[in-house]
Protein backbone atom coordinates (compact mmCIF):
# COMPACT_ATOMS: atom_id res chain seq x y z
CA UNK A 1 0.00 0.00 0.00
CA UNK A 2 1.19 3.45 -0.83
CA UNK A 3 2.46 5.75 2.02
CA UNK A 4 -0.33 8.31 3.09
CA UNK A 5 0.67 12.20 3.72
CA UNK A 6 -1.77 13.84 6.31
CA UNK A 7 -0.95 17.02 8.48
CA UNK A 8 -1.54 17.46 12.36
CA UNK A 9 -3.29 19.86 13.98
CA UNK A 10 -0.53 22.96 14.34
CA UNK A 11 0.56 24.44 17.24
CA UNK A 12 0.66 28.14 18.26
CA UNK A 13 3.98 28.04 20.01
CA UNK A 14 6.25 31.23 20.44
CA UNK A 15 9.43 31.33 18.64
CA UNK A 16 11.33 34.39 19.06
CA UNK A 17 13.74 33.31 16.17
CA UNK A 18 11.01 33.66 13.40
CA UNK A 19 11.45 37.04 12.13
CA UNK A 20 11.21 36.59 8.56
CA UNK A 21 9.64 34.60 5.61
CA UNK A 22 11.28 31.31 5.36
CA UNK A 23 11.58 27.57 6.62
CA UNK A 24 12.69 27.42 10.29
CA UNK A 25 13.41 23.50 11.16
CA UNK A 26 14.41 22.18 14.39
CA UNK A 27 14.97 18.40 15.33
CA UNK A 28 16.22 16.24 18.22
CA UNK A 29 15.81 12.86 20.67
CA UNK A 30 15.22 12.45 24.35
CA UNK A 31 17.48 13.47 27.08
CA UNK A 32 20.32 13.59 25.29
CA UNK A 33 23.48 16.09 24.98
CA UNK A 34 24.15 14.84 21.22
CA UNK A 35 21.26 15.04 18.85
CA UNK A 36 20.87 11.22 17.82
CA UNK A 37 19.11 12.06 14.62
CA UNK A 38 19.84 13.74 11.64
CA UNK A 39 17.82 15.03 8.24
CA UNK A 40 18.07 16.26 5.31
CA UNK A 41 15.60 18.27 2.67
CA UNK A 42 15.02 16.82 -0.77
CA UNK A 43 12.98 18.79 -3.63
CA UNK A 44 10.92 17.12 -7.02
CA UNK A 45 14.31 17.67 -8.80
CA UNK A 46 16.03 15.24 -6.37
CA UNK A 47 18.55 18.59 -4.96
CA UNK A 48 18.96 18.04 -1.33
CA UNK A 49 20.48 19.78 1.79
CA UNK A 50 21.14 18.83 5.52
CA UNK A 51 22.95 15.65 6.18
CA UNK A 52 22.56 12.62 3.76
CA UNK A 53 22.18 9.15 4.53
CA UNK A 54 26.02 8.72 3.39
CA UNK A 55 29.01 11.73 2.92
CA UNK A 56 29.04 15.03 4.08
CA UNK A 57 26.76 17.78 4.58
CA UNK A 58 25.49 18.96 1.37
CA UNK A 59 23.19 22.46 -0.17
CA UNK A 60 22.83 21.69 -2.94
CA UNK A 61 18.73 23.64 -3.13
CA UNK A 62 19.55 27.43 -3.63
CA UNK A 63 19.64 29.71 -0.73
CA UNK A 64 20.96 26.84 1.72
CA UNK A 65 24.25 27.14 1.90
CA UNK A 66 25.27 27.32 5.12
CA UNK A 67 21.97 26.73 6.99
CA UNK A 68 22.16 23.15 8.42
CA UNK A 69 24.02 22.41 11.23
CA UNK A 70 23.85 22.05 15.36
CA UNK A 71 23.16 23.84 18.67
CA UNK A 72 22.71 23.43 22.35
CA UNK A 73 22.07 25.62 25.37
CA UNK A 74 24.20 25.01 28.46
CA UNK A 75 22.62 24.90 31.80
CA UNK A 76 22.72 28.63 33.04
CA UNK A 77 23.17 26.96 36.88
CA UNK A 78 26.15 24.31 36.25
CA UNK A 79 27.53 25.17 33.14
CA UNK A 80 26.83 21.64 31.75
CA UNK A 81 25.89 21.23 27.97
CA UNK A 82 22.09 20.82 27.60
CA UNK A 83 20.11 18.90 24.93
CA UNK A 84 21.69 18.87 21.20
CA UNK A 85 19.35 19.86 18.29
CA UNK A 86 20.15 20.12 14.77
CA UNK A 87 18.44 22.94 13.14
CA UNK A 88 17.92 24.81 9.49
CA UNK A 89 17.05 28.14 9.33
CA UNK A 90 16.92 29.90 5.82
CA UNK A 91 15.20 33.46 4.28
CA UNK A 92 16.41 32.49 1.24
CA UNK A 93 14.18 28.75 0.87
CA UNK A 94 12.69 28.58 -2.72
CA UNK A 95 8.95 27.87 -3.74
CA UNK A 96 8.02 23.90 -4.16
CA UNK A 97 6.93 20.83 -2.63
CA UNK A 98 9.92 19.08 -0.44
CA UNK A 99 10.31 15.79 1.50
CA UNK A 100 12.16 16.24 4.80
CA UNK A 101 14.06 12.57 5.83
CA UNK A 102 14.40 12.44 9.63
CA UNK A 103 17.48 9.62 9.76
CA UNK A 104 17.99 8.33 13.61
CA UNK A 105 20.89 6.95 15.09
CA UNK A 106 19.60 5.32 17.76
CA UNK A 107 16.13 3.82 19.02
CA UNK A 108 14.61 6.38 20.58
CA UNK A 109 12.04 9.28 20.89
CA UNK A 110 12.22 12.22 18.67
CA UNK A 111 11.30 15.60 17.96
CA UNK A 112 10.46 17.81 15.14
CA UNK A 113 9.83 21.33 14.77
CA UNK A 114 8.81 23.17 11.60
CA UNK A 115 8.25 26.79 11.44
CA UNK A 116 6.72 28.41 7.88
CA UNK A 117 6.53 31.94 7.28
CA UNK A 118 5.08 33.72 4.07
CA UNK A 119 5.77 36.41 2.62
CA UNK A 120 2.79 38.88 4.88
CA UNK A 121 3.83 37.39 7.94
CA UNK A 122 1.73 34.46 8.41
CA UNK A 123 3.41 32.01 10.56
CA UNK A 124 2.42 28.13 11.31
CA UNK A 125 4.40 26.35 14.05
CA UNK A 126 4.04 22.03 13.85
CA UNK A 127 5.18 19.92 16.48
CA UNK A 128 5.45 16.51 15.67
CA UNK A 129 7.10 13.77 18.09
CA UNK A 130 7.12 9.86 18.59
CA UNK A 131 9.39 7.11 18.15
CA UNK A 132 12.74 6.18 15.55
CA UNK A 133 14.53 3.00 15.34
CA UNK A 134 18.02 3.07 14.82
CA UNK A 135 18.55 3.47 10.86
CA UNK A 136 15.24 3.38 9.29
CA UNK A 137 14.25 6.92 8.07
CA UNK A 138 11.10 8.84 8.94
CA UNK A 139 9.52 11.39 5.95
CA UNK A 140 7.63 14.73 5.97
CA UNK A 141 6.52 16.62 3.24
CA UNK A 142 5.81 20.55 2.92
CA UNK A 143 5.12 22.95 0.69
CA UNK A 144 6.82 26.05 0.84
CA UNK A 145 4.59 28.83 -0.91
CA UNK A 146 5.83 32.05 0.45
CA UNK A 147 3.11 34.53 -2.00
CA UNK A 148 0.27 32.26 -0.42
CA UNK A 149 -2.13 34.14 1.99
CA UNK A 150 -0.99 31.17 4.59
CA UNK A 151 1.61 28.38 4.69
CA UNK A 152 0.25 25.23 4.79
CA UNK A 153 0.64 22.81 7.04
CA UNK A 154 3.17 19.51 6.87
CA UNK A 155 2.51 16.00 6.55
CA UNK A 156 3.87 13.03 8.22
CA UNK A 157 4.12 9.89 5.98
CA UNK A 158 2.61 6.84 7.50
CA UNK A 159 2.49 3.42 6.08
CA UNK A 160 1.06 -0.06 7.77
CA UNK A 161 4.53 -1.18 7.49
CA UNK A 162 5.88 1.94 9.23
CA UNK A 163 2.72 1.62 12.31
CA UNK A 164 4.07 -1.45 12.92
CA UNK A 165 7.60 -0.49 13.41
CA UNK A 166 6.64 1.99 15.34
CA UNK A 167 4.52 -0.18 17.78
CA UNK A 168 7.53 -2.83 18.03
CA UNK A 169 9.59 0.35 18.65
CA UNK A 170 7.08 1.87 21.67
CA UNK A 171 7.84 -1.65 22.75
CA UNK A 172 11.46 -1.94 22.96
CA UNK A 173 11.50 1.50 24.78
CA UNK A 174 9.40 0.64 27.62
CA UNK A 175 6.24 2.83 26.13
CA UNK A 176 3.98 0.22 25.30
CA UNK A 177 3.25 -3.13 26.30
CA UNK A 178 3.66 -6.31 27.54
CA UNK A 179 4.68 -8.33 24.69
CA UNK A 180 1.36 -10.68 24.40
CA UNK A 181 -0.51 -7.51 23.71
CA UNK A 182 1.47 -5.63 21.50
CA UNK A 183 1.37 -9.09 19.83
CA UNK A 184 -2.76 -8.95 19.42
CA UNK A 185 -2.66 -4.87 18.29
CA UNK A 186 0.15 -5.92 15.57
CA UNK A 187 -2.37 -9.04 14.38
CA UNK A 188 -5.01 -5.98 14.25
CA UNK A 189 -3.12 -4.32 11.99
CA UNK A 190 -2.21 -7.20 10.05
CA UNK A 191 -6.29 -7.35 9.36
CA UNK A 192 -6.48 -3.89 8.99
CA UNK A 193 -3.88 -4.24 5.91
CA UNK A 194 -5.44 -7.31 4.66
CA UNK A 195 -8.76 -5.06 4.37
CA UNK A 196 -6.97 -2.51 3.10
CA UNK A 197 -5.37 -4.51 0.14
CA UNK A 198 -8.70 -6.65 -0.86
CA UNK A 199 -11.03 -5.04 -2.98
CA UNK A 200 -13.95 -2.81 -1.52
CA UNK A 201 -13.04 -3.47 1.98
CA UNK A 202 -11.85 0.26 2.72
CA UNK A 203 -14.59 -0.11 5.55
CA UNK A 204 -13.82 -3.06 7.25
CA UNK A 205 -10.23 -1.56 7.27
CA UNK A 206 -10.78 1.44 8.81
CA UNK A 207 -13.05 -0.24 11.56
CA UNK A 208 -9.82 -2.85 12.42
CA UNK A 209 -7.39 0.88 12.50
CA UNK A 210 -10.06 2.53 15.04
CA UNK A 211 -10.59 -0.70 17.18
CA UNK A 212 -6.16 -0.56 17.31
CA UNK A 213 -6.81 3.17 18.32
CA UNK A 214 -9.45 2.10 21.32
CA UNK A 215 -7.41 -0.59 22.40
CA UNK A 216 -4.25 1.63 23.15
CA UNK A 217 -6.04 4.28 24.15
CA UNK A 218 -7.81 1.85 26.74
CA UNK A 219 -4.04 0.79 27.96
CA UNK A 220 -3.58 4.40 28.50
CA UNK A 221 -6.61 4.84 30.40
CA UNK A 222 -5.98 1.32 32.41
CA UNK A 223 -9.37 1.12 31.32
CA UNK A 224 -10.54 -3.07 30.37
CA UNK A 225 -10.63 -4.30 26.94
CA UNK A 226 -13.39 -6.65 27.65
CA UNK A 227 -14.23 -6.94 23.62
CA UNK A 228 -10.84 -8.21 22.39
CA UNK A 229 -8.36 -10.70 23.49
CA UNK A 230 -6.00 -12.50 21.68
CA UNK A 231 -8.02 -12.10 18.35
CA UNK A 232 -9.39 -8.50 18.45
CA UNK A 233 -12.45 -10.38 16.64
CA UNK A 234 -13.00 -12.89 19.31
CA UNK A 235 -15.83 -11.85 21.81
CA UNK A 236 -15.63 -14.62 23.56
CA UNK A 237 -11.22 -14.11 23.98
CA UNK A 238 -9.72 -13.92 27.06
CA UNK A 239 -8.68 -9.81 28.23
CA UNK A 240 -5.07 -9.17 28.28
CA UNK A 241 -4.35 -8.29 31.63
CA UNK A 242 -0.75 -6.83 31.81
CA UNK A 243 -0.58 -3.99 29.13
CA UNK A 244 -0.29 -0.58 29.22
CA UNK A 245 0.56 2.25 27.29
CA UNK A 246 2.33 5.69 27.90
CA UNK A 247 0.73 9.24 26.91
CA UNK A 248 3.29 9.45 23.96
CA UNK A 249 3.07 6.17 22.89
CA UNK A 250 -0.59 6.35 22.46
CA UNK A 251 -1.13 9.77 20.96
CA UNK A 252 1.98 8.86 18.62
CA UNK A 253 0.31 5.50 17.48
CA UNK A 254 -3.00 6.89 17.60
CA UNK A 255 -2.45 9.72 15.09
CA UNK A 256 -0.65 7.60 12.50
CA UNK A 257 -3.50 5.13 12.78
CA UNK A 258 -5.74 7.92 12.22
CA UNK A 259 -3.31 9.07 9.17
CA UNK A 260 -4.46 5.58 7.44
CA UNK A 261 -7.85 5.78 8.59
CA UNK A 262 -8.31 9.46 6.62
CA UNK A 263 -6.26 7.60 3.43
CA UNK A 264 -8.78 5.05 3.34
CA UNK A 265 -11.37 7.80 3.08
CA UNK A 266 -13.59 6.09 5.19
CA UNK A 267 -15.42 6.45 8.59
CA UNK A 268 -15.54 3.76 11.22
CA UNK A 269 -18.45 2.61 12.58
CA UNK A 270 -17.56 2.92 16.35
Amino acid sequence: MNLVATSLTASALALSSVATAGVYISAGTERSTHSLVQFYIEDSSGRRSGQPPTGPQVAQIPGTAGRYGSDSVSNDSTGEPGPQSVEFHTSTFPTGTFKLVLLPAATTGYWLRMSLVNDNGTTLHQDFTGFVRAGSPVTFEFEHQPAASSPTAPAKLVSFASLREDVQTALTLRQLGDEIFVASLLKTLAKAQEFADAKNKAKQSADSLDIFIHRIDNAFKKEPDSDVGDDPQDKNATPIINRFATQRARDSLSEDARILIRGLGETPAR
